[in-house]
């Protein structure tokens, strides 16, 4: 068996494997032409950033790296997502898929990316494989689920203040990313998106999907004003428009809905709805953020969706790269210092040093003040997934010693936000 990058001609072996894998690749019908294309207007999709097993000259196996700017606040960080592993059945119970992923952690360090992340179903035999190489457990993402009669009933308690609504095009696609980045204030992991990526995956085309998209007229896409001002955005999918066999003919998606505040938001997520309901959808799937939680569960069923898992390469690294923010909620807190506190997990260990209202970090452990986490603990606390307090109850914290003012600046460094990754962005 050899492991080795792309060349070019893998794409019809590559694309050959993914059907044969997952049953939405070959539904959908990818092409050698589809995947050679995601490298359009997608900074973290590159070709020569695909991986591939080979045995006698065949692909056997394969999976795809693709990296993703991430922010945590204001800072942020590159993330080498690891996409579409595969296996093929002939070939399974040999080690393939572990041979893939080790290798893709190796030249992910070598790019000098901080951070290994993947999405993969809780339990499978792809998690219980990443487990066994140290992958740890962040979160899950979340979906609201309802029928025809939970949309009447959101309606019947939220639809009642109406907004001017135009669709989204090229002539208001900077008054979306303006509200975009808004998300960033209320999530963590919000994903870049320079301009050239909403033009290829949401005007030229519409991505419900890092790998999977319709053309653009089978899409809701709207933009909501108040007196002529942006106050929020909606990204949502039809199945009686698809041209693609992915969702089912009677499927409403809501993909993304973001207001500047809760007022608005009621009315995007009413006024998608209701297009969605005229459209003929009677099942309906929101792909939507748990801050969102206390609006939806009123109406819609909430179920645990893909498990997001991280490996972390460097975690000074990390750190530095939001090291900004990091400084920020310290300045906000009025937490001057000086005080060290030094971070163990089994990806290594790091010293977090406050001084000024300043944010330092060092790769050593050199204080006294010290808590030792578990993998899962560790990226629980750092995308701000559970509080410090919370690891502790829940046995992620292997060791502490922390004085109270230590205890209370950690919980001030790494305060619990709600992750989210909209399925447009996801690996």
């Amino acid at each position: 068996m050899i492991i080795r990058t792309y060349r070019k001609g893998d794409e019809e072996g590559i694309v050959e494997l993914l059907k044969i894998c997952f049953d939405d690749f070959n539904r959908w019908g990818v092409t050698a032409e589809d995947w050679l294309s995601y490298e359009e207007g997608d900074y973290g999709f590159k070709k020569n950033n695909a991986l591939v097993a080979e045995v006698g000259g065949r692909i056997v196996g394969h999976l795809h790296l693709v990296v993703r700017r991430a922010y945590i606040g204001a800072g942020s960080a590159d993330i080498c997502g690891i996409a579409n592993v595969s296996t093929h059945p002939d070939f399974r119970g040999r080690g393939i898929a572990t041979a893939l992923v080790k290798r893709a952690i190796e030249v992910c360090r070598e790019m000098g990316l901080p951070v290994v992340s993947l999405l993969t179903g809780y339990g499978s035999e792809g998690y219980r494989v990443y487990r066994s190489i140290g992958f740890s457990n962040t979160t899950f993402l979340r979906v609201y689920v309802g029928a025809r009669d939970s949309v009447e009933k959101f309606l019947e308690k939220h639809g009642g203040s109406r907004l001017e609504v135009e669709e989204i095009g090229y002539g208001n696609i900077d008054e979306v990313i303006k509200l975009h980045d808004t998300l960033r204030k209320k999530v963590n992991l919000v994903i870049s998106r320079p301009r050239d990526y909403w033009v290829s995956k949401v005007l030229k085309r519409f991505f419900f999907y890092s790998f999977f998209y319709d053309r653009s007229e089978a899409a809701i896409k709207l933009l909501f004003r108040d007196s002529s001002v942006p106050v929020g955005y909606s990204l949502a999918f039809s199945g009686q428009r698809s041209s693609r066999n992915y969702w089912q003919r009677d499927a409403g998606v809501i993909l993304e809905a973001v207001a500047i505040n809760g007022k608005y938001l009621k009315s995007v997520i009413s006024e998608t709805l209701r297009l969605l309901l005229s459209s003929g959808a009677k099942v309906f799937r929101l792909y939507l953020p748990t801050s969102y939680r206390h609006l939806l569960l009123y109406s819609f069923e909430e179920f645990k969706g893909g498990l997001l898992m991280d490996y972390v390469v460097d975690l000074k690294k990390l750190l530095s790269d939001i090291r900004d923010e990091l400084s920020w909620r310290v300045a906000s807190a009025e937490l001057s210092g000086p005080i060290g506190i030094s971070i163990r997990s089994p990806y290594g260990c790091a010293t977090i040093n406050v001084v000024d209202s300043e944010v330092e970090i060092s790769g050593q452990c050199e204080s006294e003040e010290e808590v030792e986490f578990t993998g899962d603990g560790i990226v629980k606390v750092l995308y701000g997934v559970s509080s410090v307090d919370r690891l502790v109850y829940r046995d992620h914290v292997v060791k502490i010693n922390l004085s109270s003012r230590a205890f209370k600046t950690m919980k001030t460094l790494f305060p619990v936000k709600p992750v989210y990754i909209p399925r447009i962005d996801q690996w």
